[in-house]
């Protein structure tokens, strides 16, 4: 426990608000998943492998801040975001044009949100310091 508060003790707001990006985005990757695919859009497999390397760069930068590599995170949820709705393209139109009478599932939206939230979150903590900085000891005076 006394670890645990001395970890905490070392972390900035921006340490909280990359914590509610990790979240969002495993969040966003549960839904994603357990949504499944259908004929229109099958479970991309890249937007699952970016997303994932999102998620675990996001751990990394939480255990030890690296100062302009908090950035890695927010970049890829949004390359996530791009290959995602690329490869929704086809149900998206079909969603759109309403040929067959589909429409955008809970799951769906509820992702998108997760998802956009996660950028958002992302990058105020990229814009917030993760960790405090450390206090400088004073220079002992010579006699």
């Amino acid at each position: 426990m006394a670890f645990i508060k001395k970890f905490l003790s070392t972390k900035a707001a921006g340490f909280y608000v990359s914590l509610a990006s990790l979240v969002l985005g495993l969040l966003a990757l549960i839904v994603y998943v357990a949504r499944g695919g259908n004929s229109y859009s099958p479970v991309s497999i890249p937007a699952v492998v970016v997303l994932v390397l999102a998620i675990v760069t996001n751990v990394l930068v939480l255990i030890k801040d690296f100062g302009f590599l908090a950035y890695v995170p927010y970049i890829l949820y949004i390359v996530t975001l791009g290959i995602w709705l690329n490869s929704e393209m086809l149900y998206l139109s079909n969603v759109f044009t309403g040929i067959d009478n589909n429409s955008l599932d809970p799951a769906w939206i509820v992702m998108v949100l997760f998802l956009v939230l996660a950028i958002a979150t992302g990058f105020a903590a990229t814009v917030m310091k993760i960790a405090k900085k450390k206090k400088e000891e004073p220079l002992p005076e010579e006699k």
